[in-house]
């Protein structure tokens, strides 16, 4: 081990420290600490918009269905289900006796509460209920869903990190203050936050399902991915999201440590086809004929990752739309042919985000000026000042990844790229095309499953054709564990695990 490193690692025990002190314990019993490469503002689950935000809060509350490891709904506070035969009212009941962590009963009331404050708050995860134009309450366990027209993903939706069920009387009690001292109804009860340092959540002993073994989860927050590299090295954290490859290739000699490899989220660049020169399809056909997503992949992410065949690649219906070859010859032509040469364009890059951003942004923008545009890259630390100039609309293209958070495409496609959106947070690169616009409808009302999945590949064909986005890869996510940790589940293609099932 060289003097430098051996420097660090002391260096670096002796800063972590304060993730033992007894501050940061609240039981004697097993603590699992998990390093987190980004922070976030809140935890209401109604503005969520990053899979870290929903990871911590998967441990907090209940939803009525819940994801097994392929994707699929399956039921957590729900016990039975019917729906009617023109498909547009669910009538459920759910666990009887079943308890907030503030003591009051999770009952049908509470989850029209919830529905109904998710509609008019109007946050980032609004179309999750969007489909629902009524909830009634039959009983303390029997409500039903009534929808405008037949909607197949509704289970999908419902099993989604962020429907999820939360307190009446705390919300009324904290009102804006519910994001940071949220109170739910599942395996863990939040605990702590300290602002970007950690949260803790601790066991709830009163979860009516499975006994979590560890008694406190302990997320903290270690952007530097060197820092949480050597934490696992030292045996200082238990699991660490998101390390780099450079990172990943110095823990594989390590027999305390395991490395898991998984797909993860398409990589894209939401381009705003509400000006110059985005507004130009040629323009945006060439920008995807300018970049050499392959080299990228190869040289910036140490060939880990796939170039991007659809829009997004973790949900049903997925198809190959086909490719957009590194043509740089086209792209220039396309350009010209557009009037676009010398446009100048701004790059919005997150800083932590994504791994490697940057540098992945850097090439991009490397490929652009190379077609004949003027690229300035923006670089943003903190990923809610990232997503407030997203917002404001201050960019020509912008980085984002999605993956498959329900495995249905409606989520996906009618945030993404329905017009009713056009400009607002999702959809900010205002994509515009009516007949994709009925296509999605069509597709989320339709309960043939052949027929559905037949209507969702016609509309990548379209969308991939008229490239509102510059696509680019499918990450993948490396996560560094203990190897002696088993049952660290993880939501596919979201690259979100949660921890209330793992143990030594």
């Amino acid at each position: 081990m060289t003097s430098f490193r051996k420097k660090m690692i002391s260096v670096l025990m002796i800063g972590s420290l304060a993730l033992f002190s007894p501050v940061f314990a609240f039981s004697a019993d097993p603590v699992l600490t998990v390093l987190v490469p980004a922070t976030f503002p809140n935890l209401d689950p109604g503005e969520t918009v990053s899979g870290d935000q929903s990871m911590v809060a998967y441990h907090i509350f209940s939803r009525l269905y819940t994801f097994n490891e392929k994707m699929e709904p399956f039921p957590d506070l729900v016990t039975k289900e019917s729906i009617s035969k023109d498909g547009t009212t669910w009538t459920f009941e759910i666990r009887p006796g079943v308890k907030f962590h503030d003591g009051t009963p999770l009952n049908a009331a509470a989850i029209k509460y919830t529905v109904d404050r998710m509609l008019k708050k109007g946050g980032s995860q609004k179309a999750l209920f969007e489909a629902i134009k009524e909830v009634r309450v039959h009983s303390d366990t029997g409500f039903s869903f009534v929808t405008e027209k037949p909607f197949p993903g509704l289970r999908n939706n419902l099993a989604h990190p962020a429907s999820a069920i939360i307190s009446p009387a705390s919300d009324n009690k904290l009102g804006r203050d519910f994001g940071m001292r949220p109170v739910g109804s599942g395996p863990y009860r939040f605990a702590e936050w300290m602002s970007g340092d950690h949260i803790s959540v601790v066991r709830n002993d009163a979860y009516y399902g499975e006994r979590p073994h560890y008694a406190q989860i302990n997320f903290k927050f270690v952007l530097d991915d060197t820092t949480r590299a050597l934490l696992m090295e030292t045996g200082q954290a238990d699991v660490a999201l998101r390390l780099l490859p450079a990172a990943t290739d110095r823990l594989k000699g390590n027999p305390q440590v395991s490395i898991r490899l998984l797909p993860g989220r398409n990589i894209f660049y939401q381009l705003n086809n509400m000006k110059f020169p985005f507004n130009d399809i040629r323009v945006r056909r060439a920008v995807n004929y300018a970049v050499d997503k392959q080299t990228i992949i190869d040289r910036v992410l140490s060939g880990t990752g796939q170039t991007a065949r659809s829009l997004v690649e973790a949900v049903q219906g997925t198809i190959d739309a086909g490719f957009y070859p590194f043509d740089p010859e086209k792209a220039k032509a396309l350009i010209r042919d557009a009037n676009a040469v010398g446009a100048k364009i701004v790059l919005l890059s997150p800083t932590t985000r994504y791994p490697l951003a940057v540098e992945v942004s850097q090439a991009v923008g490397g490929y652009l000026r190379q077609a004949g545009l003027t690229v300035e890259i923006q670089a943003v630390g903190d990923w809610p000042s990232f997503l407030e100039k997203v917002k404001r609309h201050e960019f020509d293209l912008y980085m984002l990844g999605w993956g498959g958070s329900t495995g249905d495409p409606d989520n996906a496609f009618q945030r993404l790229l329905h017009s009713k959106l056009a400009g607002n947070f999702w959809n900010v690169a205002g994509y515009k095309n009516p007949k994709v616009d009925n296509l999605i409808m069509s597709g989320a009302s339709e309960f043939n499953q052949k027929k559905r999945m037949q209507i969702y590949a016609e509309i990548q064909k379209i969308v991939w054709d008229e490239a509102p986005w510059l696509f680019m890869y499918r990450e993948t996510s490396r996560i560094a564990q203990k190897a002696n940790i088993k049952n660290i589940k993880i939501l596919p293609g979201t690259e979100m695990p949660y921890f209330w099932q793992a143990s030594p």
